[in-house]
């Protein structure tokens, strides 16, 4: 079977940005609804990896347009990008802590999901740009997001939610549309 070209730019850019923001916003509600409970039953790493969790399924799911490979093929790309970058977030937030950890953690994470992403694809050469792109992404959604989760009184995890996915899911389109054009050809296409 010949390769398929990868997405178009404003597609990929389309489809990373409303399919994260929505699992984003899926995935903040919970936190908003059940977060406590969650937390007091399992801890607070215990809740972030239960939202890891969320956010691989779901994002799985709503992002798979960004590839023209199989699902399972994109999942576990997918999966092992978002938990490199969950892990690393995490371990900079729990670590460092404060805004420092914030800020190492959003470039560790973003570092992280690219690296796995060019392993994947055998397409190093778009490592720097593509890590760039997500971690301004990720960054500009993250603390606006919180800014938005300190001053809104209603649903404010939603608000959170709502920023870090536009972010968050622009830098990851970008990602996914640079991996895949530098080389559409490296992993075998699928449905």
């Amino acid at each position: 079977m010949e390769p398929q070209a990868p997405v178009s730019l404003p597609r990929a850019l389309l489809i990373g940005t409303g399919g994260f923001t929505l699992a984003s916003v899926i995935v903040y509600g919970f936190w908003s609804v059940a977060g406590a409970t969650v937390q007091g039953a399992i801890g607070k790493a215990g809740f972030y990896g239960a939202c890891a969790v969320l956010f691989v399924v779901l994002g799985s799911v709503l992002l798979k347009p960004l590839a023209r490979i199989s699902f399972p093929q994109f999942a576990m790309i997918y999966g092992g990008a978002f938990f490199g970058y969950a892990l690393c977030w995490c371990l900079a937030w729990f670590l460092v802590g404060g805004r420092a950890g914030e800020w190492l953690g959003s470039f560790a994470g973003s570092l992280a999901f690219c690296l796995v992403l060019a392993a994947s694809f055998r397409t190093w050469s778009s490592l720097i740009v593509s890590t760039l792109v997500l971690f301004v992404g990720h960054s500009a959604g993250y603390f606006l997001g919180g800014v938005a989760y300190e001053r809104i009184s209603v649903l404010p995890q939603i608000a959170w939610g709502l920023f870090y996915g536009l972010g968050t899911g622009v830098g990851i389109g970008y990602a996914f549309y640079k991996v895949q054009r530098r080389s559409p050809a490296n992993i075998d296409p699928g449905n």
